[in-house]
C-alpha cells in the first residue's frame, strides 16, 4: 500500500469569515456524515432510531453531548432513470450551551446521491420567495433531493419563528444547503450560510436571485477538489455563491482531497499547514482503497 501525500499546499485564509464557525460547521456535517453510515449498517430502516456521534477524528474537541440533533428530514426522490429513493439527509441542531441553531446536511452517500450528482440538465426552479425573476434554472439532480425534503423542511423551520439560523453542508449537502436558505428566508428566519466543497447550484439568474436574498455565504473550496468546478462548463453558464474561502490540499485522489473530515476539516484547524500529512490514520479505510 503505498502512502497517501499531499503534493500541494496553499494555506488557508479565513477573511471575514469565522474560523471557530467553521469548526462548529465541520463537526456537525461529520456528525451527520457519519449519520448515514449508522443508518446503512441498521439495514436503511424508515423508522431509524439515530444515536448522533463523532467519529472524525479532527474534531475531538467538540461533543454531541453539547447539542440536541432534531428529527431527521428525509428526500424522497427519483432519478432521471425513474428509480425512486428515499434517505435522512439533515437535520436542525441546537446548541445546549448557547441556544444557537443550526441546519445541516450531509454529503454524498449512496450510489444513488453519487447519480444525481451528475444530472446537471438544467430545470425550472420554483422559488418561495415572493416576486422572483423569471428564469431560474438550477441542476436536476441536487434540486430533486431538495424538493423531496422541501414540505419536511419547511414544518421544521416554521418552529423556529425568526431566530437566527446556521446554515451548513458538505459537497450534495453544500447544494441542499444553498437550496434550503431562500425557504428560510421565506420563513423569516435570519440565515447565515457556511458550507464546504459546494458545487454551483443554479445559473446565473439563481446566483443574482440568491445574491438578492442577502444571506452573507461563505465557501470553503479545496482547489485541488473537482467537486466545486461542477456542473462542467459545457452544462449551461452555472454560478457559485456567496464568497470562496480556499485553500490546497491535494493527496492525488478525489475521495481523499474531498474528504470532509481528513481533508477540509484538517484544514480548517491547520489552516496555515492544510495538508494533512497523517491522512492514512485520518482515513485508513479511504487509504486502503485502490484509487
Amino acid at each position: 500500500m503505498t502512502p497517501t501525500t499531499c503534493s500541494t499546499s496553499q494555506p488557508l485564509s479565513f477573511g471575514d469569515s469565522s474560523q471557530q464557525t467553521f469548526k462548529i460547521c465541520t463537526f456537525l456535517v461529520n456528525v451527520l456524515s457519519h449519520m448515514y453510515e449508522q443508518w446503512l449498517n441498521a439495514g436503511s430502516p424508515r423508522d431509524f432510531d439515530w444515536q448522533p456521534a463523532n467519529a472524525c477524528s479532527v474534531t475531538k474537541d467538540f461533543k454531541v453531548e453539547d447539542y440536541a440533533f432534531g428529527q431527521l428530514i428525509w428526500s424522497t426522490f427519483t432519478l432521471e432513470f425513474k428509480k425512486t429513493v428515499t434517505e435522512p439527509f439533515g437535520c436542525l441542531v441546537k446548541s445546549k450551551t448557547d441556544g444557537s441553531l443550526y441546519l445541516v446536511f450531509r454529503g454524498s452517500k449512496s450510489l444513488e446521491d453519487f447519480e444525481v450528482d451528475i444530472e446537471f440538465k438544467p430545470v425550472p426552479y420554483s422559488a418561495p420567495t415572493p416576486n422572483p425573476p423569471p428564469g431560474i434554472l438550477v441542476a436536476r439532480g441536487w434540486y430533486a433531493v431538495y424538493t423531496g425534503l422541501a414540505q419536511a423542511l419547511d414544518a421544521q423551520l416554521k418552529t423556529i419563528g425568526g431566530k437566527p439560523l446556521l446554515i451548513t453542508g458538505h459537497s450534495l449537502g453544500s447544494a441542499l444547503a444553498t437550496l434550503a436558505v431562500p425557504l428560510a428566508v421565506s420563513n423569516g428566519v435570519a440565515a447565515l450560510h457556511y458550507n464546504s466543497a459546494s458545487p454551483m447550484v443554479g445559473l446565473k439568474p439563481f446566483s443574482d436571485y440568491y445574491a438578492n436574498l442577502n444571506v452573507k455565504t461563505f465557501r470553503l473550496v479545496n482547489t485541488a477538489d473537482t467537486v466545486p468546478n461542477l456542473p462542467p462548463k459545457r452544462s449551461g453558464d452555472y454560478q457559485h455563491v456567496g464568497i470562496e474561502v480556499p485553500f490546497n490540499a491535494d493527496y492525488g485522489a478525489e475521495k481523499k482531497t474531498h474528504n470532509p473530515c481528513c481533508s477540509y476539516a484538517y484544514a480548517i484547524y491547520n489552516p496555515d499547514a492544510p495538508c494533512n500529512k497523517d491522512f492514512d490514520a485520518c482515513a485508513p479505510t479511504l487509504s486502503q482503497a485502490p484509487y
